[in-house]
């Protein structure tokens, strides 16, 4: 294996423990890392399904944006409030462990989400 794999190879594994060991200070984290996936957030009364290429935090507020950005602007932002989080785990993913991590998150609202990195 060439420098360049084992270095690549070992921040799958430093970002694979990070998200098997969630928490909230761990997702904020997450805004640093350039991330992408899928994030699917239900309540009672909608769901939203997405893909995103872009965390932000904004620590003023307390808000995570998951968002797609493109050269024209950013567009399908979800966010939620990081004070409403009552729940939080991650995990491998169980269809398809080589190539995505998941992030469960449940808010104070009984509101779910569901977000899987790929990595």
């Amino acid at each position: 294996m060439n420098r360049k794999n084992a270095t690549r190879e070992q921040a799958r594994q430093i970002l694979k423990k990070g998200i098997c060991d969630m928490s909230i200070g761990r997702l904020i984290q997450l805004s640093h890392y350039g991330l992408m996936g899928n994030i699917a957030l239900s309540s009672k009364t909608m769901s939203v399904d997405n893909i995103f290429n872009r965390i932000k935090y904004d620590e003023e507020n307390s808000v995570i944006t998951f968002s797609v950005e493109e050269s024209q602007g950013s567009y399908g932002e979800i966010s939620f409030l990081i004070d409403a989080i009552v729940d939080i785990s991650g995990c491998e993913d169980k269809e398809d462990p080589e190539e995505y991590l998941n992030i469960n998150i449940k808010l104070d609202n009984d509101t779910t989400i569901d977000i899987r990195i790929l990595y």
